[in-house]
């Protein structure tokens, strides 16, 4: 029903991106009609007309995430809200809830990060003002009886033991853990398994979690498609205004000393899988202020991507791996630049010569400044591919925006992505590569399946 709008949607985003890809660096990336403010009780609100006629994509990005769980034992506590938030409130239950979203035909899901959580959804234009209502009711009603958190825990824990099945969830926990000791980046989003088992017993500790956090000087509201800029803003200020912010103490995050030295670990488990190689190491966070995460995105674009010479080599030629990621922590601290490799049958045996070929690389990028060319053609394709996704649908504009505006809290920030891009020169990449891409700032982790 919705493929005529979406190849609407795509092309509308293609000739908008071919004309901002000619603007200057200083010009305003966002050209669709937009507004930003700021309520008085904190609450951010970001609307954005775009050419989607009857459709609106809506996010409501809160600002916690793992990073925030800093108390023991409570682990995971963010996305245990994630589910929490689908369980009812004081005015409607939460099968009265889940009917008005089906029979309005709207799609409503949420994710959590290390920073944030996001609830979001499509819906018809003519039936915002419906599901706006109600999502403010269960940002400042939500309510469960405990036999609700008990039942949401047993599915909490169903999901843990789906997922740490995969061995990609596996290698995520061990490079977190071993990378951090005191930081709560340390855990995944999921939080430990012995926490977890532990949620039927927290009802009286969600509370204080839920009033810290769900706030509305914590929320944001994004609003992307076929709007009427005066109306949508009467029913923010009607249904989110009244919503009061409580003062709390800043919450004061552990923060992780530095690292000297090099960590290691190699990890095994209990099926058949191909072998996981992760080299991290420790970055700023994200900033648009100063350029270093732009110079880490042209580093995975230049070496590491299907652009590079290490692809060419271990993937293509050799046939020692086949899949590739590397893509910089978009962190609110200090973060991980993680190169994670999988070996094929072939590179089962060739975990030492692919752990020296990415040393390599990164001593080849310190020593030895990349081509100006190249670096411009890589500028070229990262902005090509940010322009040509963030305007896609209105959905992948409003993730764009939740993304960032909840590291830097304006929507100036998409510009400034881009800004950054443009101002890198070879220099930066080797000189970052010499400060930030050291032995005493790394961690490898192995992880191998039963044989």
């Amino acid at each position: 029903m919705r493929k005529p709008l979406i190849g609407l949607c795509v092309v509308s985003a293609i000739l908008l991106a071919a004309v901002l890809y000619k603007t200057s660096a200083n010009a305003e990336i966002l050209k669709l009609p937009h507004k930003s403010l700021v309520l008085p009780n904190g609450l951010r609100l970001f609307m954005v007309k775009y050419p989607s006629p009857g459709v609106v994509a809506y996010e409501l990005p809160v600002h916690v995430g793992s990073r925030n769980e800093i108390d023991a034992g409570k682990s995971g506590f963010a996305h245990f809200f994630e589910h929490l938030m689908f369980r009812g409130t004081k005015n409607m239950s939460a099968k009265e809830f889940g009917d008005l979203y089906v029979k309005l035909g709207v799609e409503n899901n949420a994710w959590t990060s290390y920073d944030m959580t996001n609830y979001h959804g499509v819906v018809a234009t003519q039936f915002l003002d419906q599901i706006l209502s109600a999502e403010a009711d269960r940002f400042q009603n939500l309510f469960f009886e405990e036999k609700i958190l008990r039942d949401e825990a047993g599915a909490v824990l169903g999901e843990y033991n789906k997922d740490i099945a995969n061995p990609d969830t596996v290698m995520e926990e061990k490079l977190h853990e071993l990378a951090y000791k005191v930081h709560p980046y340390g855990h995944t989003t999921l939080g430990y398994k012995q926490d977890i088992l532990q949620y039927p017993e927290r009802y009286k500790d969600v509370w204080p979690f839920f009033q810290r956090h769900y706030r509305p000087s914590n929320v944001s509201v994004i609003l992307v498609g076929d709007l009427d800029f005066d109306k949508t803003l009467g029913v923010i200020q009607e249904k989110f205004g009244r919503w009061k912010n409580p003062e709390l103490s800043e919450q004061i995050i552990p923060q992780e000393p530095p690292q000297t030295e090099a960590k290691y670990g190699e990890f095994s488990i209990n099926q058949e899988t191909q072998t996981r190689i992760a080299v991290a190491y420790k970055i700023p966070p994200f900033s648009t202020k100063e350029k270093s995460w732009a110079v880490l995105n042209l580093i995975s674009e230049l070496y590491f991507s299907r652009f590079s010479a290490f692809q060419k080599d271990l993937k293509f030629e050799k046939g020692w791996i086949d899949e590739v990621i590397s893509i910089p922590a978009e962190s609110i601290d200090e973060g991980l630049f993680t190169i994670q490799v999988q070996l094929t049958s072939e590179g089962m045996t060739k975990e030492k010569e692919v752990l020296e070929s990415i040393d390599r690389v990164i001593s080849d990028l310190s020593q030895n400044r990349p081509e100006s060319r190249r670096v411009s053609d890589a500028i070229n394709r990262l902005k090509n591919q940010a322009l040509t996704s963030w305007f896609t649908t209105p959905q992948a504009l409003a993730d764009q925006i939740a993304r960032f505006t909840n590291l830097e809290s304006d929507l100036g920030v998409l510009d400034r992505v881009l800004e950054r891009n443009s101002e890198v020169n070879p220099d930066d990449l080797s000189e970052f590569a010499v400060k930030y891409l050291t032995n005493t700032r790394k961690t490898t982790v192995i992880l191998r399946g039963k044989k």
